[in-house]
């Protein structure tokens, strides 16, 4: 018989479920809203004076600020440190009335204005702080001697919200002298990127000269021509010419003269109105136009980040209208290809046309050697003035060349190899731009052409190409131009001729080609000059022969080339359009605007 009080489950039913004893299991539980309340009534609690333990003081006669030293010690390191590290130096002169223990401590915070320390305290209760332009350097300041990191946080926020060309400087400096380095680093970006903007303001008129200098000395200013920074420095000293012209030669050898255009300079000497200055600048005129660099230097780079111009010159073109139908010519005309906006446009024309030249850069200038045109191999060449858009002659090589090895060491051109009539060429000879003639310079391990050819830290490199015995090598050698010496280095990973290649970073990098069953590659390799190292890159888009390579802005461009066509079983090499971009940063290719006409065999440089 059950006990009275408990009735028993009838027959076939289920048992009831078990309920956990207390202690058997737990959960937790989170009210997001509660840390926010908490500070708000602690808020509340010290506007209405209660419970506080603290009296902060801006000087030793201002207002007492009242707050609790658990709160403002968990809010900064600062305060943490000054109340549980037993510091007492100041314990007796701040405590005061007649019950010490039940005085709040006070604490006078000097260097800080009352109105700072005020909206300071105000954010360890609620996290919120209002700023303007009038109050925002102060609260910054305050907060970082105090280690609130968080304020100093916001209000740098605020200040880069607030950089303007007028004021870009000043936070600059203001950042730079109390360390905020992602504040000063930003700063300056701005500065460099609108560099003209900012010389043309007061901040950067009043600049120290070695604040000014370190500024136009700096690779990263993002402008259209040296020119613009040779105003600037030149708007500086005429801001105090009297003080300031003594300094004219130490300001122009921070500026790259030789990327001048010469009738640029010229007008600016004719309309200077300061006798001191023009002679100076007429001094350094001459030493430009005599190429004697014993007052600037003759041969300079661009600065990494000015504005850079893709020139693409030369080369070929040829296309199938239909199976019996082929077009083909031969290109003297210039395109180039803008940078930032990813624009074509088209530029003077060589005095010639040439398929397979030689190009190079020395000092601005862009250097066209050699090439075939009509089946015939060239020696002449001609040097392009961008900022004059203009060519002009320049001595012959001594041995006529097409496809061959042409580059620019130390202020001199040196050509390597190449197809020479019936023969590949051995040959290594070397230009003097300010002679203006050619010299034999020595002799390559063996003839080649095909090749590709760099420079990297003063050595000269040369990849893949063909000799006599060997079509599409994969051997990389490096020559010496001093010393004439030459070292074996890591083959590439894919042998090949008629690739591109160029450097960037620390890398050499090779693109497209041929290999040796006469297939057009379209897979690209790198070579790292640190470690003697091939990595593969990804393919390009498009497989592409002969194509024109080079790098700007930290990313390689391939232009133009050629593939095989195939049409109603015929099939040939034609030329290609297309243009892409390798960003090593992503490991990725991305399409760009491609060229106005299909063009292979032709040479690429930046300036």
């Amino acid at each position: 018989m059950a006990e009275r009080g408990v009735s028993s489950p009838p027959p076939g039913s289920a048992p009831p479920p078990e309920v956990a004893k207390p202690g058997q299991s737990s959960r937790s539980y989170r009210n997001s809203d509660y840390p926010t309340k908490l500070l708000k009534s602690l808020h509340d609690l010290r506007k209405d004076e209660h419970l506080c333990d603290l009296e902060l003081y801006s000087s030793l006669d201002s207002p007492p600020i009242l707050a609790n030293k658990n709160i403002v010690a968990a809010a900064t390191p600062y305060f943490h440190a000054m109340f549980t590290s037993g510091l007492m130096e100041s314990e007796e002169r701040q405590y005061r009335g007649p019950d010490r223990m039940r005085a709040r401590q006070k604490l006078v915070l000097q260097g800080i204005q009352f109105s700072v320390l005020q909206n300071l305290v105000d954010f360890m209760y609620t996290g919120e702080m209002k700023l303007d332009q009038s109050c925002v350097q102060e609260i910054l300041v305050a907060a970082d001697m105090i280690q609130l990191k968080e304020v100093v946080d916001i209000c740098s926020e605020f200040l880069k919200t607030e950089l303007h060309e007028s004021n870009a400087i000043g936070i600059w400096r203001f950042a730079e002298g109390h360390n905020l380095v992602a504040l000063r680093d930003f700063a300056i970006s701005f500065i460099y990127n609108n560099f003209c903007a900012v010389a043309r303001e007061e901040e950067f008129l009043e600049l120290s000269k070695t604040l000014m200098c370190e500024l136009i000395s700096s690779e990263y200013l993002r402008v259209d021509s040296e020119y613009q920074v040779f105003c600037a420095a030149m708007a500086w000293i005429n801001y105090d010419i009297s003080n300031r012209r003594r300094f004219i030669f130490d300001v122009l050898k921070h500026i790259r003269l030789p990327l001048v255009a010469s009738k640029l300079l010229e007008s600016y000497v004719n309309n200077c109105n300061d006798i001191s200055l023009k002679v100076a600048l007429c001094s350094v005129r001459r030493d430009l136009v005599s190429q004697r660099g014993s007052l600037v230097s003759l041969y300079v780079k661009p600065r990494q980040c000015a504005k850079k111009n893709i020139y693409v010159i030369g080369g070929s073109r040829r296309e199938l209208g239909s199976a019996w139908t082929r077009s083909e010519c031969t290109y003297q005309t210039v395109e180039c290809f803008d940078t930032f906006t990813e624009e074509w446009t088209r530029v003077a024309s060589m005095e010639i046309g040439r398929i397979l030249p030689g190009i190079a850069i020395i000092s601005g200038r862009i250097f066209v050697c050699g090439g075939e045109v009509d089946s015939r191999i060239l020696a002449n060449g001609e040097v392009y003035e961008p900022a004059e858009d203009s060519w002009s002659p320049i001595a012959p090589m001594m041995v006529p060349r097409c496809e061959f090895g042409l580059c620019a060491v130390d202020g001199f051109l040196y050509a390597f190899g190449g197809w020479v009539g019936e023969d590949i060429g051995g040959s290594i000879e070397m230009y003097d731009p300010g002679l203006n003639e050619w010299r034999m310079q020595g002799k390559m391990q063996d003839a080649r052409f095909s090749m590709g050819i760099v420079t990297y830290q003063g050595l000269i490199y040369i990849v893949g190409g063909c000799t006599h015995s060997r079509r599409h090598m994969q051997e990389l050698v490096s020559y010496n131009p001093v010393t004439g010496e030459w070292r074996t280095l890591a083959s590439m990973l894919v042998p090949r001729s008629q690739m591109g290649c160029v450097v960037l970073d620390d890398h050499l990098y090779v693109l497209g080609g041929t290999n040796r069953h006469n297939e057009v590659l379209q897979s690209g390799e790198r070579y790292s000059f640190l470690t003697d190292k091939w990595e593969d890159i990804p393919p390009m888009h498009h497989p592409r022969a002969s194509p024109a390579v080079t790098a700007s802005n930290g990313k390689i461009y391939a232009v133009g080339g050629d593939q095989i066509s195939e049409v109603n079983f015929y099939r040939a090499r034609i030329t290609i359009s297309a243009v892409e971009c390798f960003d090593p940063l992503t490991n990725e290719w991305r399409e760009s605007t491609s060229l106005p006409e299909s063009r292979s065999e032709a040479g690429a440089v930046v300036i």
